[in-house]
């Protein structure tokens, strides 16, 4: 492909990039630096150095050069979200929506809802054939699956609200620009992902992303340079002039176009009931407050609804801290010391503590199902659902035996992909960035913009679009989560920061994978706060998810034969053990008590975690 020359917001963008991005001049150290032993007891309030965890190297390594620069978490995270956008078409996005959660070093902490929302003319009646029942395919692979994008205006007010200000906005954008207009080498993950029949037939179907992701008919291989002019210039746009350039003008034209395209090519299942350029107009982000509660003396912040990720988070740890987790602990490690074969090495947890999460998870979720919902259009109980009176009642009801027919919580009278990316990001002055972005599916609805050059999301199916119908991830909901216009779909994304005794950040932490997300980061909470395991012991260890419904836990492979067994005999516990599914991918920061960062990134995907030098 030709490349042109292209107005530079920066000056000389591009060549920096390519020496010190693409070549790796960065002086960047890795993420396991060995700690000064003279530092072991030294408490001071900030760390060393600051670090990103991101789930693309090319990411990361851009995210740490803004704090090389002087940006800041936010900064850091914004420009890191927009690479991620270039090089992570699976979920990276511009077309999408997410949530971020801001915790400063001092001060209040702050997150924005950045979701994508139902435009104007749509309703539940046109995802329902002529009996009524849902098409399933009507909110995953057409027009009517695609919200309205809120990412470019969140990632611009997560800048203007928090940024340093010592770097302006264009500088942020330039890294990615500079790998859209010069092209970046396709990695295995994105090889593989565009080899699988769910995305092949997605983007197959759609002349502008086959063009792009399947030249001449054959997915891109590892190692071929993916070049996006349209992409490049749709950045500079945005670069110049922040989110107005995205929600008017060409690019949202752009996107209203594609998706009238599209609907002709399906037989107008959308009709004149389509997005307009006012849907995207009206388009605003919401500040919302983060939900805050205490764990073993760490103060847990994490995101309220529509994301349901902090709340059972938060249900969760506090269902659990009523248990005896540390003399089970302990007694795993007396176990594992005599070498006894009960003793849980593989994971660090016995059957019994297992058994209590799988419950608590299993009442979450059934609370989740009933009551969540987007707060600008239902009453979301949360007081109710965090009360310490329903907490203590959670907790008592889980017995011996597994209680697959466990209830929501109940009001006295009646009044409601897994591919996603997320990203931590933690600075010198101990500012925190969680946040976690998608488009739902992988390449989301599989729609290319093709004058702008991304995916479109295919997040309504996010919403219960029937009463008792479940979503593509198995999730039921209720009439809080019913589509409506202007409405946000519910969530899983749990971006999280933890504050030691309410002070210091110590663990900034987020997940990718649908409903997944929650109890991906729950279990590495609990194995770092609890069973006090390394990070990376904490991220590497198999796990397990329970959403309600299904009545049965899946569980990733590697987990001991001998607690599988004494959950099924013992506990009641029906368990799918499924040896080839990789629950989540955690990016997280742990800041350790000799102030240095311990950065990882799951290695169940191709991420990489980079601390400063």
């Amino acid at each position: 492909m030709v490349k042109s020359p292209l107005s530079d917001p920066v000056g000389g963008a591009h060549g920096w990039l390519r020496s010190a991005l693409l070549l790796g001049l960065l002086g960047l150290v890795p993420a396991c630096r060995a700690a000064d032993p003279f530092d072991q007891n030294e408490q001071l309030a900030t760390p060393r150095r600051g670090a990103v965890v991101a789930e693309h190297p090319l990411a990361a390594q851009v995210g740490v050069t803004i704090l090389n620069m002087g940006g800041n978490a936010a900064d850091a995270a914004v420009a890191t979200a927009l690479a991620l956008a270039v090089v992570y078409p699976q979920a990276g996005n511009l077309g999408g929506g997410g949530f971020a959660l801001w915790v400063p070093h001092e001060g209040q902490p702050w997150s924005l809802d950045f979701r994508e929302t139902t435009p104007a003319g749509y309703g539940t009646e046109l995802y329902l054939d002529a009996k009524g029942a849902v098409v399933g395919d009507r909110s995953l692979n057409t027009p009517l699956g695609v919200g309205v994008p809120g990412s470019p205006q969140g990632l611009f007010e997560l800048y203007k609200t928090h940024g340093s200000k010592s770097l302006r906005f264009a500088a942020l954008c330039a890294p990615a620009i500079a790998l859209a207009h010069d092209g970046f080498p396709v990695d295995s993950w994105l090889a593989r992902d565009l080899r699988k029949a769910s995305a092949k037939g997605r983007l197959m179907a759609d002349p502008a992303a086959r063009g792009l992701f399947y030249p001449g008919g054959e997915p891109l291989s590892e190692g071929e340079i993916l070049v996006q002019p349209a992409l490049a210039r749709t950045l500079e746009r945005y670069a110049r002039g922040g989110q107005a350039a995205f929600y008017s003008g060409p690019t949202a034209n752009a996107v209203v176009r594609t998706l009238i395209e599209a609907d002709k090519r399906l037989g107008h299942i959308v009709g004149d009931r389509h997005m307009t350029t006012q849907d995207l107009a009206d388009y605003r982000v919401q500040v919302r407050k983060p939900l805050v509660g205490w764990f073993r003396g760490h103060q847990v912040i994490s995101m309220g609804p529509p994301s349901s990720g902090g709340l059972a988070l938060l249900q969760v740890l506090a269902i659990l801290d009523g248990f005896p987790l540390d003399d089970d602990r302990n007694k795993v490690r007396r176990d594992q010391a005599l070498g006894l074969p009960a003793a849980a090495e593989a994971c660090g947890l016995s059957a019994r503590s297992t058994h209590w999460l799988v419950e608590a998870m299993r009442r979450a979720f059934a609370d989740r199902a009933q009551h969540l919902g987007d707060p600008d259009f239902v009453d979301v109980p949360l007081n109710k659902l965090l009360a310490p009176e329903w907490i203590a009642d959670r907790r008592i009801s889980i017995g011996e035996r597994s209680n697959p027919g466990v209830q929501a919580w109940r009001a006295a009278a009646p009044r409601e992909s897994f591919q996603t990316t997320h990203l931590s990001v933690l600075d010198k002055h101990g500012n925190a960035v969680s946040m976690t972005t998608t488009l739902n599916t992988s390449f989301g609805s599989g729609i290319l913009v093709a004058d702008a050059g991304f995916l479109l999301n295919n997040e309504l199916d996010d919403f219960s679009l029937a009463p008792g119908v479940p979503n593509t991830y198995g999730l039921i909901g209720a009439e809080a989560n019913r589509l409506l216009p202007g409405k946000r779909p519910l969530s899983s994304m749990t971006p999280t920061v933890i504050r030691e005794g309410g002070g210091r950040v110590s663990l900034v932490i987020g997940s990718p994978g649908g409903p997944r997300i929650i109890t991906a980061v729950m279990q590495v909470v609990l194995r770092v706060l609890v069973y006090e395991q390394s990070l990376e012991d904490a991220i590497t260890a198999p796990r397990l998810h329970q959403q309600w419904k299904p009545e049965w836990t899946r569980l990733e492979g590697g987990w001991p034969a001998s607690v599988l067994e004494t959950l099924e005999s013992q506990h009641g516990q029906e368990l799918r053990v499924e040896p080839k599914s990789k629950f989540g991918s955690v990016q997280a920061i742990q800041v350790l008590n000799n102030r240095e960062p311990a950065a990882v990134s799951d290695p169940r995907r191709g991420g990489r975690a980079m601390v400063q030098p």
